[in-house]
């Protein structure tokens, strides 16, 4: 108990300390946002993307320069989402290669590198981690060193119980950086940020989906919709852009999710990614979202000045769509999204609104009625 006590005054002020070095600004940010534990059971430290752990005897037995290199070697595992991908690699190698990214980079910043041995050959200077877990596969260093250095094995898997990524925790962590990296820009530090972790989350983020020619077609379709014109898209390089309005504007647009067990925490995490577009570019007055398996699971309501954020996963079951369509009915909006991998039976009475199914992962899935947009 006091050993914990004594740490947690010292983390605090290597907390402190990280704020006078590098990219404090992104560093800094991602920082405040995570959650801090001690425990027994590492023999250093490590992260699974949500929560920075530390032996609190081993971080006593740093000196003050290498605890505030640590903390960042950590932050940077988060930074760079490593615990949510390598998926299907070896682990321990790719715990490796993103050990060499970080390490590397902290020397670079002025980081005190002399605490203990960690991983940085030169050779990988510039490199992306999966560049550098390619060359190590190709030439293992030899079983009788020590490849892991000082730190060992500190990413963790954020796992359910069934041994899968959690999308929750994804989409948490990517919110994370995302966070960060803006506080970055606003405080003039964009271009501290890696190129790989610029790119490693919006690859996350990035939409997969054209909805501005989606939408545009769709309502195009529609015999009783007017055009008018929006607020320039700062997305493309005309000044004004054809808008999605009707009389008084996209009114309401309702957005199913097929949380069924059979839709991946990945697709999942690109529904979050597809509607945050969305909601960004069109903000209709009024957008309804809805989780289902085989009953409706829950339902968030935004209106136009309501910032988007993360849908919660719960339920995980089969799947039914009687419930979506008598809910739409019900609803009435301007259109409904259904984001499915269609692996269930649809009703065969139309609903009363225009329907957009987004179809993941089945290719040979075919639909009676509504536009059918497959996504791989």
């Amino acid at each position: 108990m006091l050993c914990t006590k004594h740490a947690q005054k010292m983390l605090n002020k290597s907390k402190g300390q990280l704020f006078f070095n590098k990219n404090s600004g992104f560093l800094g940010s991602l920082l405040c946002r995570m959650r801090f534990e001690w425990s027994d059971d590492i023999d250093t430290a490590a992260t699974n993307g949500e929560t920075l752990y530390w032996n609190p005897e081993f971080f006593l037995s740093l000196d003050e320069e290498t605890r505030v290199t640590v903390l960042a070697h950590e932050l940077w595992h988060v930074a760079y989402l490593h615990p949510v991908r390598g998926e299907g690699l070896d682990q321990e190698t790719y715990n490796i290669a993103a050990d060499h990214v970080i390490n590397l980079m902290l020397s670079q910043h002025g980081y005190y590198m002399n605490g203990f041995p960690y991983v940085m050959d030169p050779k990988y200077i510039g490199w992306s981690t999966d560049k550098v877990y390619a060359d190590l596969i190709q030439n293992p260093p030899p079983p009788e060193s020590n490849p892991q250095g000082g730190l060992g094995s500190d990413i963790q898997k954020p796992v359910t119980d069934d041994g899968q990524v959690s999308s929750t925790t994804m989409a948490d962590m990517v919110s994370k950086v995302v966070g960060a990296a803006t506080a970055a820009r606003m405080s003039g530090q964009a271009g501290s940020i890696p190129g790989e972790v610029s790119q490693t989350y919006e690859n996350f983020l990035k939409p997969k989906l054209s909805w501005e020619t989606i939408l545009h077609n769709f309502f195009n379709e529609m015999v009783d919709f007017d055009y008018s014109y929006r607020r320039p898209n700062r997305r493309y390089e005309d000044p004004i852009m054809k808008g999605l309005v009707g009389m008084t504007g996209l009114e309401h647009l309702v957005y199913y999710l097929d949380i069924s067990g059979s839709v991946s925490d990945e697709d999942i995490l690109r529904f979050n990614s597809e509607v945050s577009f969305i909601k960004e570019e069109f903000n209709p007055q009024r957008l309804t979202l809805v989780t289902f398996d085989t009953e409706i699971k829950d339902i968030y309501e935004f209106d136009q000045n309501d910032e988007f954020k993360r849908i919660i996963v719960t339920g995980r079951g089969g799947t039914n769509l009687n419930p979506v369509m008598a809910h739409a009915n019900k609803l009435n909006p301007n259109a409904i999204i259904i984001f499915t991998d269609l692996h269930v039976s649809i009703p065969s009475d139309e609903p009363k609104v225009p329907l957009i199914w987004i179809c993941v992962d089945n290719p040979k899935a075919e639909v009676p009625y509504g536009k059918l947009i497959h996504l791989d």
